[in-house]
C-alpha cells in the first residue's frame, strides 16, 4: 500500500468517513451509518436520497483523497451513471453558476467529458469522470474563498401550477431571480420535460456577453440529464435559471445588452416567420451563399448579416444548412486568426445555438436560435478585434493541403507531433487528411486519446466535443476546414502527461 493511500485510510478512520462509505455501493447506496447533523448543513437544497450520500462524500472528502475514495466506491459497484450524476449535482449545489462561466466549468464540462469517455477504450472509460471529479475539488475550493455558494431551498410559496408558465416567463423578461426559481419549481413537479427546455432554448442565446456560456449551460444540462434521469432537473434547473438570469446593466465584452443582436434578432423572427416557405430549416447547402454571408460575417455587422439571411430564405434561395456551414467557418476562422479563449468560444457556442437550433420544436424559436447564431459570430468578431494582439487574416476557405500523401496512421501521428510547435502547420497537414479520409474516424480517436491523457483544462474538453460533433453537420465541402481549425486548442503529443490522469491510473490501477 503506497503512502497516499495509507494517508487516505487513516483520515477516514479519524473523521469516520471509511466507516460510511462501506455502505456506499450502487444505485441505492446509502452510508452504513448516517452523517451527523453537525456535519449536514441543515440548509442545502437535499438531492434525491439515492444520490445524496455519493455526493456529499465527493464533497466532503479532501481533494487529494478523492481519486482513492472514488475508487474504492467504483470497486464495490457504484455504476457509472451514478459516478456521472454525483459529479454533476455536486458542481450544481456547491459552485456558484454567476457568473456562469470560470469556476462553474466543472459542470459545464460533465457532458463533454462524458462523451469523449463513452468513445474511449473500455479501460479508459473512467478516466474523464476522474478528471472532472478532481476539477469539482478545484471549483468548489475557488467557490469557498469566492463566498462559498450553495444552492438552498426555495423558501418561499411556490406558485400555483396553472400560474407557473406565467410567473415564470414574467420573471426571465424582468430578470427577476427569486420569482424565476420559485416558479421553475412548479414547472419542474408539474410539465413535461420537453416544454421545459422549449421555454429555455430562446433565454440562453438571449445575452452574448459571457461569450456564449448561458447557451452552452442551457445545451449541456439537458444533455446531461438526457443521461442521468430527469429526475434530477429540479436541482439542475434552479441553477441554470440563476445562471440564465447573471445580469449586469453595463458594458461587458464590448456590448450592453440593449446592443446585442437578440432584441432585433427575436423581432425579426417574430415578423417574417408567416413568410418563410415550409422547407426554410432545412439543411441543403448553397455554397456561393454561403460565400456572400461569410464575407458579411468578417465585416462583423449583424443587422447586415440578418437581413442577408432572412431575405434568402423568404426568396427561397437558402435553407438553413447554408447559414449554418457560413456560421461554422466563420467561428473556425475566428479561432485560427486569434487562437485563445476567445476563439474557443466561437466554436462551443455556436455548437450549443446549433444544437438548439436541432433540438427545439418551435419554428419561431429556431429561427431566432439561427439569426442569433451569425449575430453571435459578428459580436465576437467586433470583440475580438479590440484584444490587444488583435486578429490575423487567414482566410478559412484559402486552406491547402501540405505534406506528401501517406497512411492514416503517420498523417495523424505527424499532425498531432507538430501541433505545440507550429499549428499552422498542423492545419494545413490536417485539410489534407480530411480531403483523404473524409470520416476523420482515426483522427477523433488519437485527438480524444491525447486530451484524456494530457488535457488540463475544461476548454480542452469542451473544445474537442463541439468540433467532432459539428464537423459531420457542416456540407461536405466545409468538413476539412473545420477540421484543419480544430488543430489551434487540441493536445498534441508532445505534451507531458496530465498528473491528474496519472494519479487516477495509479488509483484505478490502469497502466499509462
Amino acid at each position: 500500500m503506497n503512502a497516499s493511500r495509507r494517508d487516505f485510510l487513516r483520515w477516514g478512520s479519524q473523521t469516520g468517513l471509511t466507516a460510511s462509505m462501506g455502505g456506499l455501493t450502487g444505485i441505492h447506496g446509502i452510508f452504513s451509518r448516517p452523517l451527523s447533523a453537525s456535519s449536514m448543513d441543515l440548509d442545502r437544497v437535499a438531492l434525491r436520497p439515492e444520490i445524496e450520500p455519493l455526493v456529499r462524500l465527493i464533497e466532503i472528502t479532501p481533494r487529494e483523497q478523492c481519486f482513492f475514495m472514488m475508487a474504492d466506491q467504483v470497486r464495490q459497484g457504484v455504476p457509472y451513471r451514478t459516478f456521472l450524476a454525483a459529479l454533476f449535482l455536486a458542481g450544481i449545489r456547491n459552485v456558484n453558476p454567476q457568473p456562469p462561466g470560470f469556476k462553474f466549468h466543472c459542470v459545464f464540462a460533465i457532458h463533454s467529458a462524458q462523451e469523449i469517455s463513452l468513445q474511449s477504450a473500455v479501460q479508459h472509460r473512467l478516466l474523464p469522470l476522474f478528471w472532472a471529479l478532481d476539477n469539482f475539488k478545484q471549483s468548489q475550493q475557488q467557490d469557498t474563498e469566492q463566498g462559498d455558494f450553495e444552492l438552498r431551498p426555495v423558501s418561499h410559496p411556490l406558485p400555483l401550477a396553472s400560474q407557473a408558465w406565467h410567473e415564470f416567463h414574467h420573471a426571465m423578461e424582468n430578470w427577476d431571480e427569486e420569482r424565476a426559481d420559485r416558479a421553475i419549481v412548479t414547472l419542474v413537479r408539474n410539465q413535461s420535460s420537453h416544454a421545459i427546455i422549449e421555454s429555455l432554448w430562446q433565454y440562453g442565446a438571449r445575452d452574448y456577453r459571457n461569450i456564449g456560456h448561458k447557451a452552452i449551460f442551457v445545451a449541456n444540462s439537458w444533455r446531461t440529464l438526457q443521461t442521468i434521469g430527469w429526475q434530477h432537473a429540479e436541482p439542475v434547473l434552479r441553477s441554470l435559471v440563476l445562471g440564465l438570469l447573471d445580469f449586469k446593466d453595463e458594458t461587458v465584452n464590448h456590448y450592453a445588452y440593449q446592443d446585442q443582436s437578440y432584441i432585433p434578432n427575436a423581432d425579426r423572427a417574430k415578423q417574417i416567420l408567416q413568410q418563410l416557405p415550409a422547407s426554410w430549416s432545412g439543411t441543403e447547402a448553397e455554397p456561393a451563399f454561403t460565400r456572400e454571408l461569410l464575407n458579411v460575417l468578417r465585416t462583423g455587422n449583424f443587422h447586415d448579416a440578418s437581413t442577408l439571411i432572412t431575405e434568402g430564405l423568404q426568396k427561397k434561395q437558402i435553407q438553413a444548412g447554408a447559414v449554418w456551414d457560413s456560421i461554422h467557418l466563420a467561428a473556425g476562422e475566428l479561432m485560427i486568426r486569434q487562437p485563445g479563449i476567445y476563439g474557443i468560444h466561437t466554436i462551443t457556442s455556436t455548437h450549443a445555438l446549433r444544437y438548439a437550433f436541432q433540438t427545439s420544436n418551435q419554428p419561431e424559436t429556431r429561427l431566432t436560435l439561427l439569426l442569433q447564431g451569425a449575430g453571435w459570430i459578428c459580436q465576437f468578431k467586433n470583440f475580438m478585434s479590440t484584444v490587444p494582439k488583435g486578429l490575423g487574416t487567414r482566410n478559412i476557405l484559402d486552406l491547402q493541403s501540405s505534406g506528401q500523401p501517406a497512411p492514416p496512421e503517420a498523417t495523424i501521428e505527424s499532425i498531432f507531433s507538430m501541433i505545440e510547435q507550429d499549428p499552422h502547420a498542423a492545419a494545413e497537414q490536417t485539410f489534407g487528411y480530411a480531403q483523404r479520409f473524409p470520416n476523420a474516424t482515426a483522427y477523433g480517436k488519437r485527438a480524444r486519446h491525447l486530451i484524456l491523457t494530457k488535457g488540463t483544462d475544461a476548454h480542452h474538453y469542451k473544445y474537442l466535443s463541439s468540433i467532432m460533433e459539428d464537423y459531420h453537420l457542416v456540407n461536405k465541402a466545409y468538413r476539412p476546414h473545420m477540421l484543419a481549425a480544430s488543430v489551434y486548442y487540441l493536445c498534441g503529443s508532445t505534451l507531458p502527461d496530465s498528473p491528474v490522469m496519472e494519479r487516477a491510473r495509479e488509483a484505478l490501477h490502469i497502466a499509462g
